[in-house]
């Protein structure tokens, strides 16, 4: 009885034995099986599935520029699944809006869009006497306005190479220290060789081309030590004053 009684005790060890060989030879595939069945769920979810589609956009960065201008550029694709979503060419959209100088995409789970918009920002107000145009740093002409802007230098920029001068009236804008840009009621360009800075004072800097601005501007801080009527840097290393008081 006793020996009966071991035999079947150790078949019953054998047999587990059995089944865990043959369940540890099995848990690979099984848990390889079901990482891919959750693989193919979360592509679909993602890439396929409606669950996590754009619902809306949303816009920041905005100040002057009409938030329902950029959404409609934008273009968002409203049901498209949002991990689909080509952030770079709807960045690139909005982009072409002239008042734009940079804009950013992202996600924002489960639904939206999130564009950041860079407005530029005028730091000349170019005239030919009949209207007024911002210009911003880079020297785009981004919107023009009816009425002269307040706290912006006011360049009159005439000639056949306008855009060109209007860059060079801006490169030397930004390199006059903040003093001296305090100081300047008007810039005056017949071309881009031929810049003229008119003070709020009624003293009148010839400037020249847009070339050397920084080195023109270290020696007119100089300069202007010395009380005259105009100040000429268009040449840097040979200045010249006029109506200068004794």
């Amino acid at each position: 009885m006793s020996q009966s009684t071991d035999l079947a005790r150790a078949q019953q060890r054998f047999a587990r034995r059995q089944r865990l060989v043959r369940w540890r030879g099995w848990l690979p595939w099984a848990i390889g099986g079901l990482l891919v069945l959750l693989g193919g769920i979360t592509v679909w979810l993602f890439y396929y599935s409606s669950a996590l589609a754009v619902t809306g956009v949303r816009v920041t960065g905005l100040d002057t520029v009409p938030e329902a201008t950029i959404t409609q550029v934008a273009a968002a694709p409203v049901g498209t699944p949002l991990a689909k979503v080509d952030l770079g060419a709807i960045a690139d959209r909005v982009r072409t809006v002239t008042a734009v100088a940079d804009a950013q995409v992202t996600r924002a789970w489960p639904h939206q869009l999130v564009i950041v918009v860079t407005e530029r920002v005028p730091v000349v107000v170019v005239t030919d006497g009949s209207k007024f145009e911002l210009v911003d740093a880079t020297g785009v002409t981004f919107k023009t306005v009816p009425d002269r802007p307040d706290g912006l230098p006011e360049a009159l920029v005439v000639g056949s190479r306008r855009d060109v001068t209007i860059r060079s009236v801006v490169r030397v804008s930004a390199a006059l220290p903040v003093p001296l840009r305090a100081q300047v009621k008007s810039i005056s360009a017949g071309s881009p060789d031929s810049i003229t800075l008119n003070l709020s004072s009624g003293v009148k800097v010839v400037w020249g081309s847009s070339d050397d601005s920084e080195r023109k501007a270290e020696v007119l801080s100089v300069l202007m030590r010395r009380q005259a009527k105009v100040y000429d840097v268009s040449a840097p290393d040979l200045p010249v004053t006029k109506g200068e008081k004794k």
